[in-house]
């Protein structure tokens, strides 16, 4: 009977190069500080773990509990994580790299050999060369990806605006950086564009704003119309203007969208912004992270 030969120095090599990619890139995605002498360690770590398998004496130890508990200990010796749930955050990528990793190995095995999807082929060290560059692209531009694209698509979110008995609806994004309050209640303030909200307002505050072209004047010119009772002034510092004041209203009903659960806030008071709060037109409200915790 023909038997592979196993070598135990070239699963070490492959091993440790394979796990200090996952490491950083793991590191890279989760935003965590990447020091390359724990990464190694830690990697040094898995390599030698891997290379236990060899030994059919050590089985018990390569069950899925204790893959669990090692892989956890090799996230903890690579990153130290402040907090239970930075490890867990870290550690989630961590085996989401790997996943993608190995993804590219099967996919790199089946695109240079003639099988069917069906069976194994044969494994190669060359293979490992597609989750080489997997775990390169991850770490080079899956940070980029991850806050260009998919982080702010999770952060948006359907919201609807009640002024009396009309709506206004449009897109909000959950800005953790908006920490503007209502001096009056001290809640949050949600900030809108003026253009998506303004079909919610009566003719008089419409004119009101439109023909005030100074923000510093605005307050005044509401405070003539219909709507006074509505109006709020709410302080805020900003990069080039540490006493600013935006000129707010009052909305009778704040609804949200969070997943299948629409949430709803009476008396809110909205936050008047006259340009564009996102230039690619992707949302028209900056809405406070405080709204969707519950």
């Amino acid at each position: 009977m023909n038997q592979t030969p196993v070598y135990v120095d070239v699963i070490l090599v492959v091993n440790l190069v394979m796990d200090f990619l996952v490491l950083w890139a793991t590191g890279k995605l989760a935003g965590v500080r990447i020091v390359y002498q724990r990464i190694l360690a830690a990697s040094i770590l898995g390599a030698i773990y891997s290379v236990g398998c060899v030994f059919t004496d050590l089985s018990p130890w390569y069950d899925f509990p204790v893959k669990v508990i090692i892989s956890g200990l090799i996230v903890i010796l690579a990153f130290w994580p402040g907090s239970g749930q930075i490890f867990l955050k870290v550690w989630g990528y961590f085996y989401g790299v790997s996943f993608a990793m190995a993804g590219a190995v099967v996919g790199v095995s089946y695109l240079f050999q003639s099988v069917p999807l069906s069976s194994v082929p044969d494994f190669s060290y060359f293979w490992l060369g597609g989750g080489v560059v997997c775990a390169l692209a991850l770490g080079a531009y899956g940070d980029r990806m991850m806050k260009e694209r998919v982080v702010p698509t999770l952060l948006r979110c359907p919201v609807g605006l009640r002024f009396g008995s009309i709506w206004c609806q449009g897109q909000g994004f959950i800005d953790t950086g908006n920490n503007l309050t209502d001096p009056l209640t001290n809640k949050p303030v949600v900030v809108a564009e003026y253009q998506l909200i303004s079909g919610c307002f009566p003719v008089d505050v419409r004119e009101a704003v439109d023909y005030c072209p100074r923000e510093e004047n605005l307050f005044e010119a509401i405070a003539q119309t219909s709507w006074a009772h509505r109006l709020r002034v709410i302080p805020f510092t900003s990069i080039g203007k540490k006493h600013g004041l935006l000129v707010g209203l009052r909305a009778d009903e704040l609804k949200i969208q969070a997943g299948n659960e629409w949430l709803t806030y009476p008396g809110v008071v909205i936050g008047l912004y006259r340009e564009s709060l996102s230039p690619e037109g992707s949302f028209q409200m900056l809405i406070p992270a405080s709204f969707v915790k519950r």
